[in-house]
């Protein structure tokens, strides 16, 4: 048997007895599949619509009812007026607003075309695009049958993607990229923390400190958690400076939403590494963690 071989022969024995890594190499991958398979669906389902239908003609309940069959699109909160229903998307109780406005069909009986509004939650490009092109594609179908087969014109769809008019994608991919990172930093920096200690053996020489139990914790988790915020304060002046992504709002607010944020990510790898005894299963149970974190938070 050469070098080589007992090496690898050595690495396996030592994997074999190490029976909490084992159970994870093992049973992880598979946990994994399992619910990232039934959760993760990229499928456009329950788009939330709301219908301000200020025409109120059988053709324009008509158009509407065909939207509405579809299995992509269940039923917003109904606004009375314009301003009603420009407040529900501000206020994310909808996804996409439909305006069929007074002398819509008779814009149509008239020869002309008739003009209806659609104002899409353009935060996330990709879906608001789809939803878009679902609602046009079932409006125009609709009304060419109502209409006998008449010309598609007669039906204008005015488009708006609010938040984001232009879908450019680096303004939904940047900032979740930026909140993946730090997630990751956090995380990972802090599985580290305390199993590093019983590794090296200083955890005990703390445990005899007058140090309070409270004081540990709080030692451990301060400094990672201004290391995260400089890097997210490094990682927003780049997707500004750099990325040109539009920031709204006030900068205290997203402050104090980073730090209760990191306070849990920071928590849960503080956890992983309480828990385990080795740095590699740390690593694995915040990786555990992270996988889930990120592919359930809706980012993609």
């Amino acid at each position: 048997m050469g070098p080589l071989s007992s090496m690898v022969r050595k690495e396996f024995l030592q994997l074999r007895r190490d029976k909490a890594m084992l159970r994870m190499i093992l049973m992880v991958p598979v946990i994994q599949l399992l619910i990232l398979a039934y959760a993760i669906n990229t499928d456009l389902r329950n788009v939330r619509v709301s219908v301000l239908d200020q025409d109120g003609t059988p053709l324009s309940r008509r158009l509407v009812a065909a939207v509405m069959e579809t299995d992509v699109f269940v039923p917003g909160p109904t606004p009375a007026t314009p301003s009603a229903l420009k407040a529900q998307l501000e206020r994310g109780e909808t996804d996409l607003a439909i305006h069929l406005p007074r002398g819509f069909t008779r814009a149509i009986v008239a020869g002309r075309p008739g003009q209806l509004g659609i104002d899409v939650d353009g935060t996330n490009s990709s879906l608001a695009g789809r939803a878009a092109g679902y609602v046009q594609a079932a409006l125009m179908q609709e009304a060419r049958r109502a209409l006998g087969g008449g010309p598609p014109a007669q039906i204008e769809a005015v488009t708006r993607f609010l938040y984001n008019p232009e879908l450019e994608s680096r303004h939904y991919m940047v900032p979740g990229i930026l909140v993946m990172l730090v997630t990751i930093i956090a995380a990972f920096i802090t599985g580290m923390a305390v199993v590093r200690e019983k590794e090296i053996g200083t955890l005990e020489q703390v445990m005899v400190t007058p140090l309070g139990a409270g004081q540990f914790v709080a030692g451990k988790l301060i400094p990672y958690a201004l290391i995260a915020l400089f890097d997210l304060a490094l990682a927003l002046a780049v997707a500004l400076l750099w990325f040109h992504v539009p920031f709204r709002g006030p900068l205290p607010v997203l402050l104090l939403g980073t730090v209760g944020y990191l306070a849990v990510t920071l928590g849960i790898g503080l956890f992983a590494s309480s828990v385990s005894g080795t740095q590699q299963q740390a690593m694995f149970s915040v990786w555990f963690y992270l996988v889930f974190a990120v592919l359930l938070s809706g980012f993609f």
